[in-house]
């Protein structure tokens, strides 16, 4: 047996909320051992983020642990004051965040923010300070170590600059700058497509064996944990309901979660679904995009196409998944028919409407009927206002409701995301990633639109909540007799929900069907890729 590193024994942890002091850990029990590799799985708000952050050092405010201890290279971490968390933030314990985006800081190059980092740590260290020059010259070697082409260049670019994976690299590249023992991953995969997904998670299997880390994976995805973990822990409710082995709970779970758990999970390989469709019909689509095009001009005087000339159509009641890798052009495309970003050529017809050639104040009006539901959450919600504010606002803005009216209808739209209503006095930071996205599905369907148009919308979820969520879409759908514009790397969510299929590459339509011919007969070399990543993932979170 390889040596102890962190132990958790009987660990509960209280936070202060508005309805008075609330259990979020409940008696966790952990061993973690040098070289191992730990995966947490659980569904939203089970507080396993928690639980690490904890360990981090970076947990709730308005925490109290109750009882237990937490013990790192036999360290007690519960009585670490700020002078010894410095001593081990970062250098012995470091954490790869969820969302890239909003941990890198948009104003500084990644060169300057990992320069930065390291920097800090050795201060922390109280060691030997290395110089500037001598900074970016590790830097560069971290960034190359991650699998990132070009160094130099990405070392002078800025996040925004860079697509998902690239940043979510980057993100591993600064957790890597102080050299940790223990490395924790949270949600490291993420809104990732399913090519760039594997890329990240050889990388993590590459550093494990290389750098010999202690890796815990947080995550919803059971593809990914069985790439990674050798063990894993399942949480509920703030407890550890099963762990073991990684390949022993997928392939015979003993609790009735965990059970639950893997049976909600879609699968790519399974028999494609009796999706209900549209009939074909002499009328004009609800959606007609024709030779849409936004190209940006670059520095050195060329041009880049983000979206490079594409034909689109969505008929009413349908609904249309776009698929492609990430930096493909997919988010820029939905952006583009709402007008959020003013297309360089081109139409965008909306319900026998011309939007691009509407004037700034008719196009407000217009996206009354066409809503986004955004793909990072934590961006798409203002920090400052609270769940009530952020639900509510499209319908102070867009609709003549009286206060009280409003209030009653946000309570029936956490009624419909199946979020508690007393959500509503809560602020973002107090929710996890899932349901937060949910708080933005929410939001999305106040004003009873058209067209919803869904960029990866359950990417943040984990299973059991995905399942519902898109019970819950289906439904929508066919009451309010909505249409859908699907965007997703999630292969196997595509293929359960989804009319037709649009595969995008490069800002451009490689392949396009229905689901059926897309993954029973793919025509392109490209788009079995795609397919072919997605059935490993599967093959793996079954422990085949």
């Amino acid at each position: 047996m390889s040596e102890l590193l962190l132990k958790i024994q009987d660990f509960s942890l209280n936070i202060g909320t508005f309805d008075g002091s609330l259990p979020i850990l409940k008696n966790i029990n952990l061993d973690v051992y040098r070289g191992d590799t730990l995966g947490i799985v659980g569904e939203s708000g089970s507080g396993k983020t928690v639980l690490m952050r904890t360990v981090l050092g970076i947990g709730p405010k308005r925490s109290e642990v109750k009882n237990g201890s937490m013990h790192f290279d036999n360290i007690d971490l519960i009585g670490l004051d700020n002078k010894g968390w410095r001593k081990i933030r970062g250098t012995r314990i470091s954490m790869i965040f969820q969302d890239p985006m909003t941990y890198l800081n948009p104003l500084f190059t990644v060169g300057q923010q990992i320069s930065d980092v390291m920097k800090a740590h050795e201060k922390a260290a109280g060691g030997v300070q290395s110089g500037k020059q001598q900074r970016k010259d590790t830097t560069l070697e971290l960034l190359g170590q991650v699998g990132i082409p070009e160094p130099e260049r990405v070392f002078n670019s800025y996040p925004h600059q860079l697509s998902g994976g690239m940043r979510q690299r980057i993100l591993i590249a600064m957790a890597l700058c102080g050299k940790p023992d223990l490395l924790i991953a949270d949600e490291p995969t993420t809104a990732l497509d399913v090519t760039v997904q594997a890329q990240v998670l050889d990388l993590i299997n590459e550093l494990v064996k290389k750098l010999n880390l202690t890796v815990i994976m947080i995550s919803h995805d059971m593809g990914a944990i069985a790439t990674v973990a050798k063990r894993c822990a399942v949480m509920y409710k703030g407890e550890i309901v099963e762990q073991g082995l990684t390949n022993d709970i997928l392939t015979n779970p003993q609790n009735d979660y965990t059970k639950r758990l893997l049976a909600a999970m879609p699968d790519i390989n399974n028999p494609i679904a009796t999706t209900e469709t549209t009939t074909e019909t002499g009328e004009k689509p609800l959606l007609q995009v024709s030779d849409l095009k936004k190209i940006y001009k670059l520095k050195d005087g060329g041009e880049f196409a983000a979206v490079g000339g594409v034909n689109i159509h969505a008929n009413k009641g349908e609904i249309v998944g776009i698929v492609g890798e990430s930096g493909s052009g997919k988010s820029t495309l939905a952006r583009l028919i709402l007008r959020l970003v003013e297309p360089t050529s081109g139409d965008v017809l909306f319900d026998d409407k011309n939007i691009c050639q509407l004037s700034q104040e008719d196009m407000r009006l217009m996206r009354r009927h066409m809503q986004l539901v955004f793909q990072n959450p934590h961006s798409a919600l203002n920090g400052r206002h609270n769940i009530a504010d952020a639900i509510g606002e499209p319908l102070r803005l867009q609709s003549k409701l009286k206060r009280h009216e409003i209030e009653a209808q946000v309570d029936k739209l956490l009624d419909i995301v199946q979020l508690p209503r007393n959500f509503k006095y809560r602020y973002p930071h107090e929710l996890s990633g899932g349901q937060k996205q949910r708080i933005c599905i929410a939001r999305a369907v106040a004003l009873n639109p058209k067209l919803l148009i869904l960029d990866e919308p359950t990417s943040a979820l984990d299973v059991s909540v995905q399942a519902q969520v898109l019970d819950f879409l289906q439904e929508l759908r066919r009451d309010l007799d909505l249409t859908y514009l699907f965007i997703s790397h999630d292969l196997a969510v595509i293929k359960e929900i989804c009319n037709r299929v649009i595969v995008m590459r490069r800002g451009l339509i490689v392949e396009q069907g229905t689901v059926e011919d897309i993954f029973s007969n793919p025509q392109q070399q490209y788009t079995r890729d795609l397919i072919e990543s997605g059935r490993k993932t599967s093959r793996a979170a079954l422990g085949m």
